[in-house]
């Protein structure tokens, strides 16, 4: 994909929760927190082009098996699961993707302070995932649109961390990213595409099903480390 030829964006989706798994009690042992042990960003980058035609694909998959229902990949058939998967490989779109195993993570979690709604974890790593797509990919001006989550917001707006991600990867002469929108994955189809990948990604991680990421040919799969 290519930022010489038409629009691009990035439609960016998580599976688990950026929390920090344990907690210790005044002994020092360790105690669950109930949050998950792994957090997964999966990013889809598509053209203007491949956009309009994912999303008329994805639309005749929903009709096909008479879905109504938000696409969520803990509760879609497990055909109709194969068969968006399939899209990614019909369309030949890139997509990355970095998965922590936080019972191994060494970082901070969160920031105290006036930034204690955020959550270094989650910006770091979904800065990093933006970073590398952007660059594998040599895109200019692109959309990032990001599945909304309220952690992310401060003092009732995004801007924070909109200017975070922006600083990551701008330079002072070349704007990679043009602008950052945080939507509800409900009413976006690519976007709930983002979420089915993470969630093949889980359950080749916990052994669940190691059958739904196989699906996706290896050469449009990127692992961020």
């Amino acid at each position: 994909m290519s930022s010489n030829n038409t629009h691009n964006y990035i439609f960016i989706d998580e599976s688990g929760d950026p929390g920090k798994p344990f907690r210790k009690d005044s002994q020092g042992n360790k105690i669950a927190t109930g949050a998950s042990m792994f957090y997964i960003l999966s990013a889809v980058c598509v053209d203007a082009k491949k956009l309009f035609v994912a999303e008329n694909r994805i639309l005749e998959i929903r009709q096909k098996y008479k879905y109504k229902s938000e696409i969520k990949s803990t509760t879609i058939p497990i055909k109709m699961y194969e068969d968006l998967l399939e899209v990614i490989n019909e369309l030949e779109l890139s997509i990355f993707y970095r998965l922590i195993d936080k019972t191994k993570y060494k970082g901070k979690f969160a920031v105290k302070g006036n930034r204690k709604l955020h959550n270094v974890f989650d910006e770091y790593n979904l800065a990093k995932v933006c970073k590398i797509a952007i660059k594998k990919n040599d895109l200019m001006g692109v959309d990032v649109v990001i599945d909304r989550a309220d952690r992310r917001l401060l003092d009732g707006n995004f801007e924070s961390f909109n200017s975070y991600l922006k600083n990551k990867i701008n330079t002072k002469t070349l704007r990679k990213i043009e602008f950052v929108t945080h939507v509800d994955s409900e009413y976006v189809n690519i976007m709930q595409l983002s979420d089915l990948v993470s969630g093949a990604i889980k359950d080749n991680f916990t052994g669940k099903n190691k059958d739904l990421k196989e699906i996706i040919i290896k050469r449009y799969l990127y692992k961020v480390f």
